[in-house]
């Protein structure tokens, strides 16, 4: 059947740990950590302000690669549960 859906939820659970540990690996290598910003002479403010953003989308992207993770694996959990809960009610009525 062409219509059929099967989901690997080893698969799934993978994607959701590459995501959650890439997010948490992104976060231990200093995002969100505002450094120094180099001596750039005139440029210095312009490079400040460039680190300051790069640090804030850094931490924005550790976190959303971290949420995305967590709903990767909300979503396998509730396809499990799903799946076995409507081959239960299918066995039922057989």
């Amino acid at each position: 059947m062409a219509d059929r859906l099967t989901v690997d939820l080893v698969l799934l659970e993978s994607i959701s740990d590459r995501l959650r540990r890439s997010g948490e690996a992104l976060r231990a290598a200093g995002a969100g950590r505002l450094r120094a910003a180099p001596d750039a002479g005139e440029a210095t403010p312009i490079f400040a302000e460039l680190l300051a953003q790069l640090s804030e989308s850094s931490t924005g992207l550790a976190a959303g690669l971290h949420d995305a993770g967590m709903r990767v694996s909300e979503a396998g959990q509730t396809y499990a549960y799903e799946d076995t809960a409507a081959g239960q009610r299918i066995s039922e009525v057989l």
